[in-house]
C-alpha cells in the first residue's frame, strides 16, 4: 500500500482499540519497528503470523511482508491447525508463546517508548502463503503477494468508502482468514478508520462497540441469521454498513435485518484464491439472486460437464490471470451473474468452509483409526456426521472405554486442528464401510447409519 493512500503518520490518532487498551498510529508503528528490527537479527525464513490480539497481527503482518520472508498464515489459531497444513516454519510470530512450545519463537511484547516509531510499507513483492480447506485430502496452499491484498482494500474503498466515512469497524469473524484479515484490519488501515480488535461474540458486543462512534459491522450469514433480539444490536443510524460473507445470506434473514433493524447486510461472494468478486444487497425487488461485480473484477462463464463455471480476473487473482471458482452460474449482459451451486466437493458448514477429505485425512492419522468418511446430515438443522472404522487399536479402545470414550478421544484430536463448531457432533463406529459392489462407499448407504439413533 503506498504511503499516501496508508495514512501512516506516526501520530497519536487511535488506530484500534479493546479490551487490552487503544493502539495509536505511534503506538503501531513502534511495534512494527520493534519487530522488524527483532526480525532482521533472526535467520529464519519462513514464518507462522498467529495473534489472538487482532492489534498484534497486524503490526506482525506489516513486520514480516519483506520479500526475504514468507509469511504462512494458518486457518485456524492452533498448533494443530500449523502443523496440518504441511507447510515448512521456520518459527512462529505470536502473542501466545505458551501454544507453541516446540517452535522457535519470536513473542509479541510491548516496544519500549524510545523505539521510533517510523512508517515503512511493505514491498508489493512480499509473499504470503493462506491455507484453506481442498478436495485432496489436505490443506490448499493459496499464495498471495502484498500486491494482491492493497489492491484488494482499494477496489474496496473504491466501491464502498465514500458512504461510510470514519466509522470504526467492528467485527464477528476471525481476523487470520483472508475476509476477516482484508476488512477488519487492512482496510481500515488503508482508509484510516479505526478497528476493534476484540471479536464480537454476540450482538451486544457490537452495541459496545459502536458506543465508540458510527460503526462498520463485519459479519457472516451465520451470525446475522441467529440474530434474534434486535435490541441488543447497535441502533439503526449509527451503522454506516453491514458485510456479510462465507456463504449466501437466507432471503428470509436478509429480510428480517431489514425490517426489524434496518441496514441492508452487503453480502461480498469470493474466495481465498479469487479475493471479492461480487456483491449484492437486499432490497425488496425480483432480482435477489444476481450479485454485481465488484470493481476491478471481470467475469466469464465456460462450459464444462457439470455446466457453466463461473471464471474471474482481477488485479486480486495470481497474476492477474484468469480463475475459475468453485461455482456454476448464468450471466446476464450487464455483467450481474446468478450462483448456481457447488461445482466442487468442498462444503460451506456455518460459513466455514470445509474440506471432507482434508477432515478424513486428519482423522486417518489417529493411532485408532483405519478408515473414516465425513457427510452432512439432514434435518431442521444441518448437522456433520463422521462414520470412523476402527482398527485394532481403536476397537480395543471401544471395548474397554465406549463409544462415549472413543469419540471424546476423537474430537479432541480434531481439535487441535479445527474450529469447535466445525467438528463432528454425531459419531458412527461400523465394523467396515457400506461399499458396493463396486468398492464404493454411496453416500445413501452412510445415511442410513443415522437413522432414528441419536
Amino acid at each position: 500500500m503506498n504511503a499516501a493512500a496508508l495514512h501512516p503518520e506516526a501520530d497519536d490518532r487511535v488506530l484500534a482499540l479493546g479490551e487490552r487498551g487503544t493502539l495509536t498510529r505511534a503506538g503501531f508503528w513502534r511495534r512494527v519497528q520493534a519487530l522488524r528490527s527483532e526480525l532482521d537479527t533472526r535467520p529464519a525464513r519462513r514464518w507462522a503470523l498467529v495473534c489472538e490480539d487482532a492489534g498484534w497481527f497486524a503490526a506482525g503482518l506489516f513486520a514480516l511482508a519483506d520479500p526475504r520472508r514468507t509469511v504462512v498464515l494458518p486457518q485456524a489459531p492452533q498448533a494443530g491447525s500449523l502443523s496440518a497444513t504441511g507447510a515448512k516454519v521456520d518459527a512462529v510470530l505470536t502473542d501466545r508463546p505458551g501454544d507453541f512450545q516446540g517452535f522457535t519463537l519470536l513473542e509479541a511484547r510491548e516496544p519500549a517508548d524510545s523505539i521510533p516509531a517510523k512508517p515503512q510499507q511493505p514491498d508489493d513483492a512480499a509473499a504470503f502463503e493462506f491455507y484453506t480447506s481442498g478436495s485432496s485430502g489436505a490443506p490448499k496452499c493459496v499464495p498471495k503477494t502484498w500486491s494482491q491484498l492493497r489492491l484488494e482494500v482499494e477496489a474496496l474503498e473504491q466501491e464502498w468508502g465514500a458512504s461510510l466515512g470514519d466509522a470504526v469497524v467492528a467485527g464477528t469473524v476471525p481476523h487470520y482468514h483472508l475476509y476477516g484479515l482484508l476488512f477488519r484490519i487492512l482496510w481500515p488501515i488503508h482508509a484510516g478508520r479505526r478497528f476493534i480488535t476484540d471479536l464480537c461474540l454476540q450482538a451486544a458486543d457490537l452495541r459496545a462497540a459502536a458506543e465508540h462512534g458510527r460503526c462498520i459491522v463485519v459479519s457472516s450469514p451465520a451470525f446475522l441469521s441467529r440474530i434474534t433480539a434486535f435490541t441488543e444490536l447497535p441502533d439503526a443510524a449509527t451503522v454506516s454498513a453491514v458485510f456479510s460473507s462465507g456463504a449466501p445470506l437466507p432471503d428470509e434473514a436478509a429480510e428480517r435485518l431489514v425490517q426489524q433493524w434496518g441496514p441492508a447486510a452487503i453480502e461480498v461472494y469470493g474466495s481465498t484464491e479469487t479475493g471479492g468478486v461480487g456483491w449484492r444487497a437486499w432490497d425488496g425487488g425480483g432480482e435477489r439472486e444476481l450479485w454485481r461485480p465488484i470493481q476491478g473484477v471481470v467475469t466469464e462463464l465456460r462450459e464444462e460437464a457439470a455446466g457453466a463455471r463461473l471464471w474471474v480476473r482481477s488485479g486480486c487473482t495470481w497474476q492477474g490471470d484468469w480463475m475459475p471458482t468453485g461455482d456454476l452460474a448464468r450471466r446476464r449482459a450487464d455483467g450481474r451473474f446468478a450462483l448456481l451451486g457447488r461445482a466442487d466437493d468442498v462444503v460451506k458448514f456455518e460459513d466455514k468452509r470445509l474440506s471432507f477429505g482434508e477432515m478424513r485425512a486428519r482423522l486417518a492419522q489417529h493411532d485408532w483409526v483405519e478408515d473414516a468418511r465425513l457427510l452432512l446430515l439432514p434435518g431442521r438443522r444441518k448437522l456433520i456426521g463422521a462414520v470412523v472404522v476402527l482398527n485394532g487399536e481403536g476397537r480395543a479402545a471401544l471395548a474397554a472405554g465406549g463409544k462415549t470414550a472413543v469419540r471424546d478421544a476423537l474430537r479432541a484430536w480434531l481439535r487441535g486442528s479445527y474450529e469447535a463448531l466445525l467438528i463432528p457432533r454425531k459419531w458412527r463406529f461400523p465394523e467396515r464401510l457400506p461399499d458396493n459392489e463396486m468398492g464404493k462407499t454411496q453416500q445413501s448407504a452412510l445415511l442410513t447409519l443415522f437413522e432414528d439413533r441419536p
